[in-house]
């Protein structure tokens, strides 16, 4: 497939580098439409033109790289006159084999490059009920990482059927509490938070939405004395490091014991749009280093464990994914061990 890639930015350069994709395609050049970047190499290999050599190349696709892909795709449309069909996102194209499915299954060739839309939703195949629903069934929107539903399934299922109490922060387009009602069961309360009004079109029965912000303790304790306390909460929010870091300082005390917090797209914490950047002490990913030493606690001098918060105790294990951090909250108690002969 010929490509012709439109921007040369950040998102350009790591895909060039580091997507499985690049070596499958044949990219026949890259546009941009900052002038001061024409003729100018890029990455060694390309030379960037101006958009308007668009229509003289030969090309299949064109591939949207800059994060601001309608306004890129309207302008493709309006000034060039570029069919809908024949614009797509980089970040559309998979090669299944070299790529974080997590427990999902494609019906393909592995070591081939794709179009998504050529997968999805005939090639897939589900493992379970939450890939079921968002693969095959109809739904609102929403934009889920492949891999997160092995790592649901793993924390969540046993909550199938349950009178489980999920929160989760973050609703966006409705999707996700669609999919959370009907995957847990008619016993389940699913409770949504966002600071945007209009996602209260989104409550049904046993779906409740909260409005306000993140950043709010008040507001996050009183959605908590509510409909809390929770088995489940999962900050798909703000993507903001201050904010994920007061959500769970605030909301992990107040989760019900053999609850489970995650927090999602970790990846914000290397991303300075969210306040982060790799190794930054702020970021959540840094935050959540600690809760090494927390669980390890008890084993800490008598001065430095004096100063950890209250709720140490508490995270019984901690689990690292791809853009996931999953802390499950289980009193300890104290570790003891011993020595046994059986002779």
């Amino acid at each position: 497939m010929k490509i012709l890639m439109f921007g040369a930015g950040e998102n350009a350069k790591r895909f060039l580098r580091f997507s499985p994709a690049s070596d499958k395609l044949d990219i026949v050049g890259i546009v941009d439409n900052d002038s001061s970047k024409w003729g100018k190499v890029f990455e060694e290999k390309y030379t960037i033109d101006s958009p308007s050599v668009i229509q003289s190349k030969d090309w299949d696709k064109i591939a949207v790289t800059p994060a601001s892909f309608y306004p890129i795709m309207k302008q493709l449309i309006t000034e060039y006159g570029i069919e809908r069909e024949k614009i797509i996102r980089i970040s559309d194209f998979i090669v299944p084999g070299l790529s974080n499915l997590g427990s999902i299954c494609l019906d393909c060739d592995y070591n081939g490059c794709y179009e998504t839309s050529a997968l999805i939703p005939d090639k897939v195949i589900p493992s379970n009920k939450l890939e079921q629903f968002y693969f095959k069934n109809k739904h609102r929107i929403m934009n889920k990482w492949w891999h997160y539903f092995d790592v649901y399934q793993t924390f969540f299922g046993k909550y199938v059927g349950k009178e489980v109490k999920i929160l989760e922060i973050g609703v966006y387009k409705g999707g996700s509490v669609q999919m959370w009602k009907e995957y847990f069961g008619k016993n389940a309360t699913v409770v949504g938070v966002d600071i945007d009004e209009r996602c209260k079109a989104f409550e049904e029965e046993n779906v409740h939405i909260c409005i306000g912000s993140q950043a709010d303790k008040d507001f996050l304790t009183n959605v908590s004395e509510q409909w809390g306390p929770f088995d489940i909460i999962l900050d798909d929010g703000s993507h903001i490091m201050e904010h994920q870091i007061i959500t769970f300082e605030t909301l992990f005390p107040l989760l019900k014991e053999g609850g489970v917090f995650i927090c999602e797209d970790c990846h914000s914490s290397y991303s300075p749009r969210y306040g982060g950047e790799y190794k930054k002490t702020d970021t959540f990913i840094e935050y959540s280093k600690n809760f090494v030493d927390y669980v390890n606690s008890q084993f800490i001098n008598f001065e430095a464990k004096e100063k950890l918060p209250s709720w140490v105790d508490y995270i019984n294990a901690c689990h690292y994914y791809d853009s996931m951090v999953v802390i499950e909250k289980k009193y300890r108690g104290y570790s003891f061990f011993t020595e046994i002969a059986n002779e």
